[in-house]
């Protein structure tokens, strides 16, 4: 049944003249999605040098108008096109015609990717442009999600730029700030979501596989989401990934953010990243590896001028300790200017800091995929708990910029591994774990169900923003063929570090 949208999704009734340009080829595309059992308007947009002109609509198999075939009974200037249920990508035009001329219209597409929609509209349509600067008074709605209690329509929200180095590319991620929590396709309650563009990744599974290691090996948080169409102010954005952004919550890290009666005395727990952007309010370096720490819970540390308060610094100056006195451990007779990787085996009092079992599989999970980002480092989460001291590897995230192409192990000597790979209690913990989760491993029946599920999606991304090129060469011409890579490499991987555990 054709639903009558509220005013925050109308354009999916009406679908504005926007024109989102192909990146993939030089035709000009108007490019729209419709949701399940939805249909589009569209508007004819040949133009006729007299009045009175005659219309007809037609439906060409591949985008060009000389394949076209006339729909039978569309002679308006004013098309809707069918119910959409089977997946697939339709293209449209119409032709204006007169005693003189008849005048052909640019190629309009709609897909119809089963997968669900979100239609995001700013006050006045005002671009997103900042990812410091929340626009506020934006508007949220989904439509065909695989629930109907899944779809809402005209929640309120803010939303802004987000990332580093995905901030600098024409897909562009974002944040999103409900005015009040909620949950989102069945996920749990909460104010704050992501929208990952997942540019880089041409498989767009990278990230999605990470999350599935990460439940296999048990982490104590998985960030969930889905893909999502998504449309920004009528106009068609691309696929993208809808999921829980990283935050400190009973439903998602699940530490003590402390409270507003805390004293200078007092401590909290930590959700920390270690990250060379080093552009969090509240961050240190540690003293022997010089690692850019930043706290991403700054509750009850900043004051209201955005000052790093008394007891926010005291709190600061007790965890900075704390993270020293570990390195002391881990490398126990280094000396200024000395490369930690030629200190001795750590003193195994280390273990009482840190968790042995989470920084193992925190390995394992960079190690399969790859993540040359780990040894810069960026986007390293990691959990400090001030109550049992107790430093712990994730939650896991950002996994759209990696190679796959190692052939032998990568990771050993970054971060604190070249310290802990000499502990005889880390490699006997790492190898018992290993062979716990290694044949549980799944990448068939991981894979093949998001690449059915988005294939059409992707397709349809895909004639918007191309083929991401990142001058390495290792990139493949189409989904299908970068997926059957993905399978291929993370099988390699696989074999290359249940090689390497077998020497321990």
């Amino acid at each position: 049944m054709k639903k009558i949208f509220s005013v925050a999704a109308l354009f999916t009734v009406l679908s504005l003249c926007f024109c989102n340009c192909s990146k993939s080829n030089d035709i000009l595309y108007d490019m729209y999605v419709a949701p399940y059992k939805h249909s589009i308007t569209i508007q004819c947009k040949a133009e006729p040098e007299e009045e009175n002109a005659a219309y007809q609509w037609y439906e060409s198999p591949d985008g060009k108008t000389s394949s076209g075939v006339a729909v039978q009974g569309a002679t308006d200037p004013i098309f809707t096109t069918p119910l959409y249920t089977e997946k697939g990508i339709h293209y449209y035009y119409c032709t204006a015609a007169t005693a003189s001329k008849t005048s052909v219209s640019e190629i309009s597409t709609v897909a119809y990717t089963a997968l669900p929609t979100v239609y995001i509209n700013t006050p006045d349509s005002v671009e997103i442009t900042s990812k410091e600067d929340w626009i506020k008074g934006s508007i949220i709605s989904i439509v065909g999600a695989d629930k109907e209690s899944w779809n809402f329509d005209n929640v309120e929200t803010s939303i802004k730029g987000r990332g580093n180095s995905t901030w600098e590319r024409p897909k562009k991620p974002y944040s999103l700030k409900l005015k009040e929590a909620q949950k989102i396709m069945g996920m749990s309650k909460h104010k704050r979501w992501v929208l990952l563009a997942n540019y880089a990744d041409n498989s767009f599974m990278r990230n999605i596989f990470a999350f599935y290691l990460s439940e296999l090996f048990e982490f104590d948080w998985t960030p969930q989401g889905e893909f999502v169409d998504l449309v920004i102010n009528g106009r068609y954005n691309g696929l993208y990934w809808l999921g829980e952004a990283v935050k400190v919550d009973k439903n998602r890290v699940d530490i003590d953010d402390g409270d507003e009666d805390m004293t200078d005395s007092s401590d909290k727990d930590y959700l920390l990243e270690m990250d060379i952007y080093f552009d969090e309010a509240v961050k240190f370096k540690s003293a022997i590896r010089d690692l850019p720490y930043m706290i991403k819970n700054d509750d009850y540390m900043i004051d209201a001028s955005g000052e790093i308060s008394s007891g926010g610094q005291a709190r600061l100056d007790r965890l900075q300790t704390k993270i020293n006195t570990l390195e002391k451990l881990l490398y126990p007779d280094f000396t200024e200017g000395m490369n930690t990787n030629r200190c001795s085996a750590p003193n195994e009092a280390y273990a009482s800091i840190l968790d042995i079992d989470s920084w193992a599989k925190f390995w394992f999970i960079n190690e399969i995929m790859d993540n040359k980002d780990f040894g810069q480092p960026k986007s390293v989460l990691s959990t400090f708990e001030s109550r049992k001291s107790l430093f712990k590897a994730g939650p896991v995230w950002d996994f759209d910029w990696t190679f796959y192409t190692s052939t032998e192990c990568q990771l050993k000597d970054k971060i604190y591994y070249n310290a802990l790979f000499k502990s005889p209690a880390f490699t006997a913990r790492t190898k018992e774990l290993w062979n716990k989760y290694y044949g549980l491993i799944d990448i068939e029946n991981t894979i093949e169900p998001v690449r059915s599920r988005i294939s059409t999606a992707v397709e349809y991304d895909i004639m918007l923003w191309g083929i991401y090129k990142n001058g390495t060469g290792i990139h493949k011409d189409s989904f299908d063929e970068e997926v059957d890579f993905l399978k291929q490499l993370v099988s390699s991987k696989i074999k290359v570090i249940n090689n390497d555990i077998s020497n321990f």
